[in-house]
């Protein structure tokens, strides 16, 4: 490049000198012709020559500079653009190392994500089985159980009807008689079996009692009863009741028969002592009592 310059610089002046030094030679030859010509002129006049050649050179040298220069910073932009693409070309370069990488732990997390969710589900299937079969085998048990309850209750209403139909039976085989005082009485019952189709009934309250000859007066209900005579060839009684603070005597009554008295003069309906048994110590039977209680006028 310098070399160039040189040439360049070598053929510039001697493109300058050339006509300088012959217009030099021709004033010289020609002198004699000119002698009006001012040597003074002459010699400003090579020297405004010289000058110029010296800022041609001046020139020439800023050029040289200003050209080294630009040379000097294109390669400096060059080594620049050389090391910019080489760390370029590295960072591409660990990017796709890092993508890589970043893509394999993706990869991987999704896989133990989607192995967890199925060992999840497969739990949660398993459970939900062991449910339903529990589930199943509770259904198949209240089954069972109900097939028991519905079997019971089959059972139960076969024994109310038959209770019924017995109760129905027993009922119609009682009999209404008139009492000692001549007031017709509720049914009559012989036997505990019958007392308790009457109890069902529900039209009385019924005590029974058991009480022995001579003893102290046993409450029965909301009265006393003392057993005074007793026959049981006969099957007849005597006995004392005590209602109000009131005694009377019911002397000489036989078996079922309704033994009637009024209790304060308050109910319309007389109680009723019925004996179904006799023996030489004792009585036993029951006492029904209206369960509604009107003062008679």
């Amino acid at each position: 490049m310098e070399n160039m310059i040189n040439n360049t610089e070598k053929k510039s002046q001697n493109k300058w000198i050339f006509p300088v030094l012959a217009g030099a030679v021709a004033l010289s030859l020609g002198i004699n012709g000119y002698q009006a010509i001012n040597l003074q002129e002459l010699r400003q006049q090579v020297g405004g020559v010289h000058k110029q050649v010296g800022e041609f050179r001046e020139g020439l040298a800023r050029v040289d500079q200003d050209y080294s220069n630009n040379i000097g910073a294109v390669k400096q932009e060059v080594e620049t653009v050389r090391t910019e693409a080489k760390h370029t070309a590295m960072s591409v370069g660990q990017a796709a190392q890092s993508a890589v990488r970043k893509n394999a732990e993706i990869v991987s997390k999704l896989a133990k994500a989607s192995e967890e969710n199925n060992k999840k589900v497969a739990e949660e299937l398993t459970q939900v089985k062991e449910s339903t079969e529990q589930a199943a085998s509770k259904i198949t048990d209240v089954s069972t159980e109900v097939g028991g309850v519905k079997t019971e209750v089959a059972s139960a209403k076969s024994e109310i009807a038959a209770t019924k139909n017995d109760l129905s039976q027993t009922i119609s085989d009682l009999k209404r008689t008139n009492g000692d005082m001549g007031v017709m009485s509720g049914l009559i019952a012989t036997n505990s079996k019958e007392l308790q189709a009457l109890r069902d009934l529900g039209e009385r309250e019924y005590f029974e009692f058991k009480i022995p000859k001579n003893a102290m007066p046993q409450r029965v209900g909301d009265i006393q009863l003392a057993l005074k005579k007793s026959d049981a060839k006969r099957n007849r009684f005597t006995v004392e009741v005590t209602a109000d603070d009131k005694r009377i005597e019911k002397k000489d009554k036989t078996v079922n028969e309704p033994v009637q008295f009024y209790v304060a003069s308050k109910a319309r309906q007389p109680y009723e002592i019925v004996v179904n048994q006799v023996t030489k110590d004792s009585v036993s039977g029951y006492l029904a009592k209206p369960k509604v209680t009107v003062a008679r006028r």
